[in-house]
């Protein structure tokens, strides 16, 4: 068994027990593979990705013992920034070694779209050779880590998934239906501090970044995903079945925010952003 110190750092460690609690692990995990597809799915079934404190006007930070409080003491989610720092932080505890590195989001944007570098994702080194993790990126993210090292199809029994190579970048695409979709697009290098903070910046403050003009709410269930997108609740199974339900008050989507995600807030609670 590995030792579980965690590296040598200037900065805060993440308190890894109560990591380990909130998305319900009771044994000590190791640096593998196997642990990481294991941890990677366990925190996206438990922390659900959600944008809502930026639709409140509420600054993000992602220094991590604020990370720690809020999705770890507080039961609450987050986005990319957070989400994918808390998990780089509790997998080097472990003993991982782990690389931040910054995309473009490319979904459900023009073709000749330029995106601003403003998604984090995170390189993880394991005895199968280095592989993307991202338990950030909400409705269509990575239910569990792939290869960096392949071009083949991966995750062939749940949202197929493959990475393209193009120059020095790489293009992660989902297969929906018949079609290939592009995700996001990223330079596999090592994203500096600053440029996280910018890129974190940017998503919670710019007024065409797009968790200011759209809530978004996600998690893994057992046969799929449960969204919630502006107004609508999705629920998506594996094998591609979908069902659609319209939250037509907030009063609708706080109570399905409650029961679906663990996520509470005050009935007096106004995100906006519901069609009339």
């Amino acid at each position: 068994m590995p030792t579980l110190a965690p590296p040598p750092s200037a900065g805060p460690s993440i308190d890894l027990d109560a990591y380990l609690r909130r998305i319900g692990l009771c044994e000590r995990p190791e640096p593998s593979l196997a642990f990481l597809k294991r941890l990677h799915r366990l925190h996206e079934s438990t922390i659900p990705f959600e944008n809502l404190d930026v639709l409140l006007g509420r600054e993000i930070s992602i220094e991590l013992p604020a990370i720690q409080r809020k999705l770890v003491e507080q039961g609450r989610g987050g986005y990319c920034f957070e989400q994918n720092s808390l998990f780089a932080a509790a997998l080097r505890a472990i003993g991982f070694t782990v690389t931040p590195m910054l995309a473009r989001v490319l979904w459900m944007q023009p073709t000749q779209a330029v995106p601003p570098l403003s998604h984090m994702i995170l390189r993880v080194e394991t005895e199968r050779g280095p592989q993307l993790a991202d338990v950030g990126f909400g409705g269509v993210g990575l239910v569990e880590p792939i290869s960096l090292s392949s071009t083949s199809v991966q995750h062939q029994a749940f949202e197929p998934r493959r990475l393209l190579k193009s120059g020095s970048d790489l293009s992660h695409q989902i297969q929906l239906g018949e079609r290939w979709q592009d995700i996001y697009r990223f330079t596999p290098i090592e994203a500096a501090p600053i440029d996280l903070e910018v890129g974190n910046w940017f998503s919670f403050t710019h007024p065409k970044a797009r968790f200011r003009n759209s809530l978004l709410v996600a998690r893994l269930a057992e046969t799929g995903r449960i969204i919630i997108s502006n107004n609508e609740l999705i629920q998506r199974s594996w094998d591609g079945e979908v069902s659609r339900e319209t939250l037509r008050s907030e009063e609708g989507r706080l109570d399905a925010l409650g029961q679906l995600f663990g996520l509470t807030f005050p009935e007096e609670t106004r995100f906006g952003l519901l069609d009339p």
